[in-house]
């Protein structure tokens, strides 16, 4: 990939490497703020989803597609992209990123247990490796059989949170998972589609299992457009959905509503309270 990528299917190559450096210094070059942005959020949910499960264990969260586990590493630390930018940018040693995540591991939010998902097994290993993650699992949830140990997980998982990165297969994954639960668990889900992204496909995903979508957070930057050509892109799919320019972008970001899917009988009151004031663009 060049230095400066010009759209977000480069970065294929490097999203399942030993080292995260060249991927994060590739999504620096667009400020990807998204994982920060999720991180904050979650932060602030906890207490919630903590109140909802009751006594008797953690709140548990499922990291969809979770890479080198960005959302883990800004929620365990309190770090925002720029300060993950910041060490990648560095040339030190690999060997040394665990004692730095662990250094800063931050013990102002309730305990938690992080299980991440991801095809790409390398990354997972590393994001395990700086306690950005508690339990990692290598699986397409769309064409693989799911193991045990995930099928565990989703029974017992209180949030589901995805940043953006499967695009389109949101909503097949979002299905998959929830046909995993059976009923027997109703996990919230914490989505950010990007205006390439149909929010009809996700909303009728989840109406299949009596669950239903709403906006949380409003206008959040994405991230900037690698190139001109992939904001016109990114904005033509949009429109085709339905979305104005302005639903599309802002200020040369690509822009995102960040939603929450929930069982049609849950309230958001506490949700809702739980974010009053919270300004995406802090993080």
């Amino acid at each position: 990939m060049a230095d400066t990528p010009t759209h977000w299917t480069q970065f294929d190559s490097l999203y399942n490497l030993s080292d995260p450096r060249p991927y994060f210094r590739g999504v620096a070059t667009g400020d990807y703020r998204m994982p920060g942005v999720l991180a904050a959020i979650l932060a602030r949910l906890l207490p919630v989803l903590a109140d909802r499960r009751g006594a008797g264990d953690v709140p548990r969260l499922i990291d969809f597609a979770c890479g080198y586990g960005a959302v883990g590493a800004c929620l365990r630390t309190g770090w925002s992209m720029a300060d993950l930018y910041r060490i990648y940018q560095e040339d030190a040693p690999m060997a040394g990123d665990s004692a730095t995540f662990m250094a800063h591991r931050r013990t102002d939010i309730p305990d938690h247990w992080i299980d991440g998902v991801d095809i790409a097994d390398v990354a997972l290993d590393y994001a395990q490796s700086i306690g950005a993650l508690d339990g990692a699992h290598a699986c397409n949830v769309l064409t693989d059989e799911i193991p045990s140990d995930l099928r565990d997980a989703v029974l017992r998982a209180d949030m589901v949170y995805e940043s953006g990165a499967i695009g389109d297969h949101i909503a097949g994954a979002m299905d998959a998972l929830l046909t995993l639960c059976a009923g027997r668990n109703k996990p919230w889900l914490l989505l950010c589609p990007r205006p390439r992204v149909s929010v009809a496909a996700i909303e009728q995903a989840l109406a299949r299992h009596d669950y239903r979508l709403e906006s949380l957070v409003e206008k959040v930057r994405y991230r900037r457009a690698f190139s001109e050509a992939e904001m016109v892109e990114e904005v033509a799919a949009g429109r085709r959905h339905g979305l104005s320019e302005q639903e599309c972008a802002i200020d040369g970001y690509f822009r995102v509503d960040i939603r929450i899917g929930v069982p049609n009988g849950d309230s958001l009151h506490g949700a809702r309270a739980a974010l009053q004031g919270f300004q995406s663009d802090q993080y």
